[in-house]
C-alpha cells in the first residue's frame, strides 16, 4: 500500500483532530473481487501493522496484494476527500 504526500497530511490533519493513532484497512467481497474499507479503528489481533509514510495502518490479513493500492485524495468544489485507487475495481 502507498498513501500520498496530500493524503498523508489531510490524514494526519484528521487522526490528530481525533486523537487517533492510525487507520485499518479491511475489505468485503464484492461483486469482482474485495471492497476496500479505510477506518480509524484499532488493529485485531490478526492484523499486520505497517508504518507507511509515516502513518501507522493496520491490514487485515485476509488481504493480499495490497503494493496496488494508494490512498490519495481527490481535490472537489468542498475541498478535498481521501480515496483508494488500485485493487479489485471492474464493476
Amino acid at each position: 500500500m502507498k498513501i500520498t504526500d496530500e493524503a498523508k497530511q489531510l490524514l494526519s490533519n484528521f487522526l490528530n483532530e481525533k486523537g487517533a493513532g492510525g487507520i485499518r484497512l479491511s475489505s468485503v467481497a464484492g461483486c469482482c473481487g474485495p471492497q476496500y474499507n479505510v477506518s480509524v479503528d484499532d488493529p485485531t489481533e490478526s492484523d499486520t501493522v505497517q508504518t507507511i509514510n509515516g502513518i501507522k495502518v493496520a491490514i487485515d490479513s485476509q488481504i493480499e496484494g495490497t503494493e496496488d493500492i494508494t490512498l490519495d485524495i481527490e481535490e472537489n468544489q468542498n475541498g478535498a476527500n481521501l480515496i483508494l485507487t488500485g485493487g479489485s475495481n471492474c464493476c
